[in-house]
């Protein structure tokens, strides 16, 4: 039998990605504590930035010169994601979203990527350079298809705020888990087949899409689900890259069962079904060698790595945690 590790030795080179580090799942809690912990992940080598959350803004209370100063300056390919503030806003609606079938649940969710747009560009200007390569965006809100949310209602959206000036930034549509049933899962959001269509009817070349594990292997209950997403992604040649989270069966310190609590590899948590083999097997997918109807299919620009940690770990500890997986995906 073929392991991840017997086909990265057999496999033709591939050019090594970039990767970005989730570090907000796993900040400590002071201010002095998280300019340590940015300090240390500065060091690792390969990293070119963070996936950076957008609640309401991109600084949260300790001001966006702040958040600016911590872009250690090789850190030039940070990636802007929007769940937060968009499954605040769904969680607080029902009907807020970009893929909404509720009319002001959507025009809402436009003014909200507006903001967005424009928090990416105070980043800009605050950190003096260029310092967002891509935003994520989301198929929200939360239900059954052709009720809550539309690939047609998706798609119109998605055809608006591509005309944003995001600066040269990819919109990146990031697959978490879809609909199965009102009882399962987590954000319930669009399949994605459906996802896929609506990037390729856009047709745009600067959106993409990307993946994170736990999200995608919460929504079949199964490790294989991320695996199969990377290769339907890939096959598509939309794929820009993959963060890897975790997820698991059992309640653990972090999230309960199957739910998107970003759990660390099994290593470090046994609740948690991302293995090291897991992390591999997907990483080559995403970046081996692969034809198209047209020609080659570019690999993944990128490879990430988010989890909690233990609250009480030092920001060495923390920088342990994300290594661990970080270390597995290079492949």
């Amino acid at each position: 039998m073929t392991t991840a590790q017997d086909t990265a030795t057999t496999l033709p080179r591939h050019d090594a990605p970039e990767s970005i580090l989730g570090a907000y799942a796993s900040l400590p809690e002071s201010q002095e504590a998280q300019e340590e912990y940015y300090r240390l992940l500065a060091r690792v080598p390969g990293v070119r930035g963070l996936e950076i959350p957008f609640r309401d803004d991109l600084a949260g209370s300790a001001g966006l010169p702040w958040m600016a100063s911590q872009l250690a300056p090789h850190w030039d390919r940070n990636i802007v994601t929007a769940i937060p503030g968009t499954m605040m806003r769904v969680w607080a609606t029902g009907t807020f979203g970009l893929a909404s079938t509720d009319r002001q649940g959507r025009a809402d969710a436009l003014a909200f990527t507006r903001s967005v747009r424009d928090g990416v560009e105070a980043l800009r200007e605050a950190a003096g350079r260029d310092v967002v390569a891509a935003v994520e965006i989301h198929s929200a809100p939360s239900g059954e298809p052709g009720v809550a949310h539309s690939a047609e209602a998706f798609g119109e959206s998605l055809s608006r705020i591509v005309d944003y000036d995001w600066g040269g930034a990819l919109l990146l549509l990031e697959h978490c888990d879809a609909f199965v049933a009102p009882d399962l899962g987590e954000k319930r959001l669009l399949g994605i087949d459906e996802e896929l269509e609506v990037v390729r009817v856009l047709d745009h070349p600067r959106v993409r899409m990307s993946l994170n594990w736990g999200r995608s292997a919460l929504e079949a209950r199964d490790a294989a689900t991320a695996l199969e997403h990377v290769r339907l992604a890939r096959a598509a040649g939309v794929l820009e890259g993959v963060m890897f989270s975790g997820a698991g069966p059992e309640d653990t310190r972090y999230a309960k069962a199957w739910m998107d609590g970003h759990l660390p590899l099994d290593v470090d948590e046994p609740g948690s079904v991302m293995s090291a083999e897991d992390v591999r097997a997907c990483a080559l997918a995403a970046l081996e060698p692969a034809e198209g109807s047209e020609g080659p299919i570019a690999p993944a620009s990128y490879l990430g790595a988010k989890c909690q940690v233990p609250p009480e770990a030092t920001p060495a500890q923390r920088l342990a945690f994300l290594t661990h997986i970080l270390d597995a995906t290079r492949v």
